[in-house]
């Protein structure tokens, strides 16, 4: 498999008990703690270095799919459950007694980078999926969304939206597909910002202060020109 651009930079962290636990607390808070994590996998691996780096003396409890983790925490057999940081809030916004729960540390005890992945050594639809990416986070960048993007005539806007959307110098029908594709994509679709709106904001996995920022505004959300 070949990985294309992050989407989404994410990173491990545990949930527990609002009343136990705060998003400040680290490893020596969770000593003597049974954990439910997903077996064999690099989450187990990494709580199980983190605990030990931490001198934490942690149980682990592993189960197949991370729902039954859920399952465990919410009947107290585990005291902490973990998994990606945005995998956690989704569970917490998902289940009612979410409101009782913490996620922490702040800073995440792994790196996870997300984004699409596509067959190995295929080039050409490898350029597609990239540049289809890259076309939503630079339409962001120029604030051209689904909604405004007919506001203004591809022959007059930035030389880089031009080319991106069909206009002299596109690179498009050289991947295979039409000079218009990635107008379509943000006409459709819509771009960075609102994909991440639409669909994260609504669980509270806010844009704004995180490493899924604009580049130019503190994050590392970032195409390569399109020239």
């Amino acid at each position: 498999m070949d990985f294309g651009p992050t989407t989404y930079y994410d990173g491990q962290q545990l949930m527990g008990l609002a009343s136990k636990f705060t998003v400040n607390s680290g490893a020596s808070d969770v000593d003597g703690a049974i954990l439910c994590t997903n077996a064999g996998t690099t989450t187990e691996k990494n709580i199980t270095e983190w605990a030990k780096i931490g001198g934490a003396d942690i149980k682990l409890e592993t189960v197949e799919v991370f729902p039954e983790a859920i399952e465990k925490f919410k009947a107290g057999t585990c005291d902490l459950v973990t998994t990606d940081g945005s995998g956690l809030v989704g569970q917490k916004a998902s289940n009612a007694e979410g409101v009782d729960w913490i996620i922490f540390p702040a800073a995440p005890i792994s790196k996870e980078p997300l984004g699409p992945v596509y067959r190995q050594n295929d080039s050409q639809w490898g350029d597609v999926v990239n540049w289809v990416v890259y076309a939503m986070i630079i339409a962001d960048e120029y604030g051209i969304t689904s909604a405004n993007i007919d506001d203004t005539a591809v022959a007059d806007m930035a030389p880089e939206l031009g080319r991106l959307f069909g206009g002299e110098g596109e690179l498009q029908t050289a991947m295979g597909l039409s000079a218009d594709a990635f107008y379509q994509v943000i006409k459709q679709v819509g771009n960075y910002d609102e994909v991440y709106s639409n669909n994260l904001n609504p669980v509270g996995l806010v844009r704004e202060g995180s490493l899924n920022a604009r580049f130019n505004e503190g994050g590392m959300i970032y195409a390569p020109p399109a020239r």
